[in-house]
């Protein structure tokens, strides 16, 4: 019976004209995925260090790390609770797929992400908390 659902993955891209309220939260959930993946590709390389120090080199890459690491990150910087939580799951989803694809040497070591670059972004999962109706966002 289960075999026959299928997993949808669709994306929306969207072009917003937001007012000024708007756009300071748009800005703040960019900075703060930008943050969270910076902080938490920092604390993996130096973890990372501290464990081939004593010679171990098995440090896991995956949700379970992150996450914890995301929660850690929380607590000690209280404005990430101000923006989508879903986008931050989704920058350390991201940091994993680039470990993994740089562990199989399909491609190179995960970047910092940058505040010059041209394309600043965010992710959020249909949650029901962004609805469009109407050419409009709610």
């Amino acid at each position: 019976m289960y075999s026959d659902v299928k997993v949808v993955n669709k994306d929306v891209k969207v072009k917003l004209y937001p007012d000024d309220d708007i756009k300071q939260h748009i800005h703040q959930n960019i900075g703060n995925a930008r943050f969270v993946r910076n902080k938490l590709l920092k604390e993996y390389q130096d973890t990372f260090a501290l464990f081939k120090q004593y010679s171990y080199h098995k440090l896991q890459c995956n949700q379970r790390t992150f996450n914890t690491m995301l929660r850690i990150l929380k607590k000690e910087y209280s404005f990430l609770y101000e923006s989508e939580s879903s986008s931050l799951q989704q920058e350390y989803r991201d940091l994993i797929k680039s470990f993994k694809s740089f562990f199989k040497e399909i491609s190179g070591y995960p970047k910092y992400k940058s505040k010059r670059n041209l394309k600043q972004r965010f992710r959020i999962q249909n949650n029901n908390n962004i609805k469009i109706n109407n050419n409009t966002i709610v």
